[in-house]
């Protein structure tokens, strides 16, 4: 089984960025767990996620 959520991950940062609301994102902590231990879940909307699978530096563009 694969990571069942539209997302990217981001090696550097430890963080995965997933296309996600309510009721899917109750289920991110377990799903975490399992498929990227120590990484931090990002939601996002999908148009993020997909801008940030092109160009990872959008990131950066978050930080305070």
């Amino acid at each position: 089984m694969s990571f069942p959520f539209n997302h990217v991950v981001l090696e550097d940062r430890k963080e995965v960025w997933i296309k996600g609301g309510y009721p899917g994102c109750m289920a991110v902590p377990r799903l975490m767990e399992r498929f990227y231990p120590g990484y931090e879940a990002k939601l996002a909307k999908s148009e993020f996620i997909e801008k940030l699978k092109k160009d990872y530096t959008l990131r950066a563009t978050l930080d305070a």
